[in-house]
């Protein structure tokens, strides 16, 4: 009799889900109602939406459907439309700026309603109470921090981070700028140094961190920032996870600078192998053996503790140098060999230790003393200004002059594939769809204490390894693994990806 029910709901949900109308479809739908008056109120998409609300209670997830998104007053207010999952009725949400201007919950529809053009027509209503009520904020009375404007300059010219620049004043650039001005407002800064950092020597490492904060928070985590350390302290429904954020950086040390950027294909393939385990080496080993031990903090203490790292440490190292990181922590690589017929097989090879330009380290930071308590490392290549742009610019935050290509390579899904799949796309392609967990990797230490539960990463690609199955785990089908974006404007062409 159960099964019966719940089977009727789920026809009945899915039913209600194909009446959800496409932008366009209700863009004219309120335009034929006449339920547009001045064009005070707009349908809008639900990446719209995100870029000024991307975060989510992990129970509302699972209890409603998002239906439709509108703004109010020239994003004033924004609003959305909800299936309730248990009553399969309708209700809405307004939302208006706090006094750090983020974006929360202001008003809640009375009562929910059979119909999803009821529930509009309410909510038209019910909106226009706000429209010329004089307020831009709506203050909630628990907001302790001020304002966090990223992009009123706080340190001297001098010292401005050349990137921070270029996403400040460059028009190419304008998405990026309006969607991270919105994530920034509700960012919590533990340690009061972020806005100063991101303007200047700590710019790549504060962009990290922020992609990272937006992920989870798109991911259904529910984030603690109470401590200055580690970074980010995740909760989902229960299942906790704490993350340190570290990069790649440039090499400050003279006799031993970095390589050359911009590699041929033959070079980047030998850096692989010894020259960037050894630069991925360097922050990973000195988190390791950081005097005060993440894992021994009374708030880690019995918990998963991950680092996740990023390559920063030359322009356009980050679209070669991943396939090493997985080489260094597990002390493997995988080979590819060719037999008479010309075909390919894989083998893996075991690495004792990575030599360049008179450094020595281990190979298989894995199996280091104390490695053990780190339970994972939480990889990606993609958080730059680029991706930022992308984000942005597929949420309609500006950008309408520019046009952007991208182009790549994917993982190949298919189990015979010995190659990526090459992949160019127009960003105004109408399929075109990107999200924050794309190009993230997991990789889980196989000796770990306390392994990190698969299904919190369930939406990135999570990677093993042991002894008896080599390498394992699930990689998100057509993943970018690489790519670089071309911007072009009416007087500019340049790329950072």
């Amino acid at each position: 009799m159960k099964s019966s029910k719940r089977k009727k709901r789920e026809n009945k949900l899915k039913e209600k889900k194909k009446k959800i109308l496409t932008r366009q479809q209700q863009k004219n739908y309120l335009l034929n109602k006449g339920i547009l008056p001045g064009g005070w109120i707009k349908g809008i998409t639900k990446r719209q939406f995100d870029a000024f609300c991307y975060s989510r209670l992990p129970y509302a997830r699972f209890m409603t459907t998002e239906i439709e998104w509108f703004e109010i007053c020239n994003i004033k207010l924004i609003a959305v439309i909800l299936l309730d999952h248990t009553d399969m009725d309708y209700g809405y949400i307004l939302l208006g700026r706090d006094t750090r201007n983020v974006f929360r919950c202001i008003s809640v529809c009375k009562e929910f309603y059979s119909s999803i053009e009821v529930a509009r027509k309410n909510l038209i209503l019910h909106a226009q109470k706000y429209s010329n009520d004089g307020c831009d904020n709506y203050p909630q009375l628990d907001e302790k921090l001020i304002t966090n404007e990223l992009f009123e300059v706080v340190v001297e010219k001098n010292k401005i981070h050349q990137h921070f620049d270029v996403l400040s004043n460059e028009s190419r650039y304008e998405p990026a700028r309006n969607l991270i001005k919105e994530i920034v407002y509700s960012f919590e800064d533990p340690d009061g140094n972020y806005i100063k950092d991101f303007q200047s020597t700590g710019f790549d490492g504060r962009l990290w961190e922020l992609y990272l904060h937006v992920y989870l928070h798109t991911a259904g985590f529910t984030l603690k920032r109470d401590k200055p350390a580690p970074d980010f302290h995740a909760d989902f429904l229960g299942d906790e996870v704490f993350i340190e954020a570290v990069t790649v950086n440039p090499s400050q040390d003279k006799a031993r600078p970095d390589e050359p950027s911009n590699p041929t294909p033959e070079r980047a393939i030998e850096l692989t192998k010894d020259y960037m385990p050894i630069k991925f080496g360097s922050p990973l080993f000195s988190k390791l053996n950081r005097e005060k031990k993440y894992w021994e903090m009374s708030h880690v203490k019995g918990k998963p503790f991950v680092l996740a790292i990023h390559d920063f440490h030359s322009a356009g190292s980050m679209t070669w140098s991943r396939i090493a990181l997985s080489d260094y922590l597990y002390g493997k690589r995988v080979q590819l060999n060719k037999d008479e017929a010309g075909n390919l097989s894989p083998s893996i090879e075991h690495i004792e230790e990575h030599k360049w330009n008179g450094k020595t380290i281990p190979s298989g930071f894995f199996n280091l003393p104390d490695a053990e308590n780190i339970s994972g490392v939480l990889f990606s290549n993609a958080a730059t200004i680029t991706k930022f742009n992308r984000m942005g610019r597929i949420a309609g935050l500006g950008g309408d002059d520019v046009k952007m290509i991208r182009r790549g390579s994917l993982y190949n899904p298919d189990p015979e594939a010995m190659e990526p799949i090459p992949f160019v796309v127009d960003l105004d392609d109408p399929n075109y769809e990107e999200s924050w967990s794309d190009s993230l990797a997991m990789f889980h230490n196989p000796n770990a204490k306390h392994p990190i539960p698969e299904q919190l990463f369930s939406d990135i690609s999570n990677i093993h390894y042991s002894e008896e199955e080599g390498f394992f785990g699930y990689h998100q089908p057509y993943d970018v693994l690489e790519s670089i974006t071309l911007i072009f404007s009416t007087d500019k062409q340049k790329y950072h990806d």
